[in-house]
């Protein structure tokens, strides 16, 4: 048996520390990469204060907004919004090493660790292997993030994005071109 209802209501929440890991491959060029920035910057607006960010956007090669997850305020945020204005398309799809950068940092004590993976497309560089890609999610989580998964687009990997989110107690959501 649960809380009475008006206990777990009093109970606040437990701050959040999100990474939102983006693609930003060339498929991504146009209307999608614009779709993503607009929605990384709503979830970044609506972190309430003590809870913790990063930014990390991949192609062939992955980068970081910050080496470690920040704690939002008024000026991470701004200059979040303004690193994330500058990410443009290009390139391949490395997820294996993107995922490493996700995964390496230890959480920060007191926040629920939660990645939002978002992806157009199919592993294409780097290590590309399913297995191993689902392997590090597993077994080299060492932080128990949960990894939602995003899939855009017709192209993605469904089985890799859907297991990766299970077996990290998350969840995986697919859109359509145009949704």
């Amino acid at each position: 048996a649960g809380l009475p209802a008006a206990v777990a209501e009093e109970r606040p929440p437990i701050p959040r520390e999100v990474t939102l890991v983006l693609d930003r491959s060339g498929s991504m060029n146009g209307e999608k990469l614009g779709q993503v920035k607009s929605a990384a910057a709503k979830i970044l607006e609506g972190l309430r204060p003590g809870e913790a960010f990063n930014i990390i956007v991949y192609h062939q090669a992955v980068d970081l907004f910050s080496e470690r997850p920040v704690l939002k305020n008024p000026a991470t945020l701004k200059a979040a919004l303004r690193w994330l204005d500058a990410v443009d398309s290009t390139g391949g799809t490395n997820i294996h090493d993107a995922l490493v950068e996700a995964l390496r940092p230890r959480p920060l004590p007191g926040l629920l660790p939660l990645v939002l993976f978002l992806t157009d497309g199919l592993p294409t560089v780097g290590t590309t292997s399913e297995g191993t890609i689902r392997d590090l999610a597993m077994r080299h989580n060492v932080g128990k993030r949960r990894i939602f998964t995003f899939g855009v687009g017709v192209d993605v990997n469904t089985p890799l994005l859907e297991k990766i989110a299970s077996e990290t107690r998350a969840v995986a959501t697919f859109v359509l071109p145009g949704e």
